[in-house]
């Protein structure tokens, strides 16, 4: 079955909002059986959406379109709807109770732009929203189903999900359709991929592969289109377990998690500690760390040691070595790590130094450059990378690189 999402607001065409309704419609329909042919953006004209309709049902089993139904006259998808599938907009005292129980609720007093929220096209199946004013519409036509939502993401999700979605596999004989995450890092995408090259070409022919790549990790995507869950399952488990053969302490997890995630895994498990002290990510880790619930169980502190002077003053690094060696360099990092250990008293600690940019770089040191210490009381590396001169970026790849190193340290792996 094919799907199609239309998202409706001139808001989006000019980028004033991003649109992050189609990417979870598409994930939940993909996951549901359906294959998502296209995603549209649709300006708030009428001519604009019967023409985007018209053309999409040509190719499609749905249409899930979001936006346009809110009480501001700018908002047009109603009306739109009702004059292309004939119908008129009638007054649902079901939808008006709804209504009126939102704004009760809310504090509000209820005005006539309220009431004409529960105007509804005669010819549509109702979708109850109990979390704002717009109801949800359900369209037939020549075979194909149309379902608008509204546009604001938590009354468009709970709709999907609680209500949407049921009436959907009641509707639609679906396939059943599993994926697999497998969270990597440490590889560039091609390198990844010519290493695994081998491995993608003897891949079940039922799987289908996707690299999906970022700064904080590249995930592998394995697909399966099946009748029965278990024997896909099985299938799936197999050529995991292959992949893990091949790049095992590059897998750091699976699912939807991060480098974080991972790491609290292990430091729960092992019930340790950990610390950071920061120059140029200046705290970036540790909120990272700390963005995992039940973070306070492991992390003690962080320092954001930005001045040469907190590097001096709280983490002891000696005068002489930045002196000597600069605030960007081995022995810094390893100093800052040894400064923290004794500071909160934590069994592992991670610190980073570098030039993030997009000025500071020298020829000996270029923006970029960074270095990145992890360690215990009984033996601390450090490591130098040179990542780029976008400083944002720098940031992002710094502290995903010192939370990988530290994942490894503690797992006996060799830190690249």
């Amino acid at each position: 079955m094919k799907a199609d999402i239309i998202t409706i607001g001139d808001e989006i065409l000019i980028g004033q909002i991003t649109d992050t309704n189609s990417v979870f419609i598409a994930e939940k329909l993909n996951n549901s059986g359906f294959e998502i042919r296209q995603i549209t953006s649709v300006a708030d004209t009428k001519e604009h959406i019967f023409e985007v309709l018209d053309e999409v049902s040509k190719y499609t089993d749905l249409v899930v379109i979001t936006g346009g139904l809110g009480p501001t006259e700018d908002d047009l998808t109603k009306q739109t709807l009702a004059d292309y599938f004939g119908s008129k907009l009638i007054l649902n005292e079901d939808v008006l109770e709804d209504v009126k129980q939102f704004v009760r609720n809310k504090g509000f007093t209820l005005n006539e732009r309220n009431i004409k929220q529960a105007e509804i096209p005669d010819n549509c199946k109702i979708i109850r929203n109990k979390n704002g004013t717009a109801a949800g519409m359900w369209f037939e036509k020549d075979d194909t189903v149309f379902i608008s939502m509204p546009a604001v993401p938590f009354e468009m999700k709970e709709m999907f999900e609680v209500r949407v979605l049921p009436l959907l596999k009641e509707k639609f004989k679906l396939p059943k359709v599993i994926h697999k995450n497998i969270l990597t890092y440490g590889f560039p995408e091609s390198s990844l991929a010519e290493k695994l090259s081998d491995w993608e070409q003897n891949l079940h022919s039922k799987i289908s592969l996707a690299y999906l790549p970022s700064p904080e990790r590249i995930r592998l995507r394995l697909s399966m289109i099946c009748d029965t869950e278990e024997k896909a399952e099985k299938i799936l488990d197999t050529e995991v377990q292959k992949l893990k053969n091949i790049i095992g302490e590059n897998i750091f997890g699976c699912g939807a998690g991060f480098l974080q995630d991972s790491l609290a895994e292990i430091l729960n498990e092992k019930n340790i500690t950990v610390s950071t002290a920061e120059s140029c990510t200046s705290g970036n880790i540790a909120r990272l760390i700390t963005s995992v619930p039940g973070s306070s169980s492991y992390f003690k502190g962080g320092i954001a040691a930005y001045s040469n002077d907190v590097k001096t003053a709280l983490l002891k690094v000696s005068e002489e070595t930045l002196e000597k060696y600069g605030a960007v360099s081995k022995e810094v990092v390893e100093q800052m790590v040894k400064g923290q250990l004794e500071l909160f008293n934590t069994d592992y600690g991670i610190a980073v130094s570098g030039i993030a940019g997009p000025d500071g770089g020298t020829e000996e040191k270029p923006v970029g450059t960074t270095w990145i210490a992890v360690g215990n009381k009984e033996k601390i590396i450090a490591k130098k990378y040179t990542f780029g001169t976008r400083r944002l970026l720098n940031v992002r790849f710094a502290s995903t690189r010192a939370m990988d190193n530290l994942r490894r340290f503690i797992l006996g792996f060799d830190i690249n």
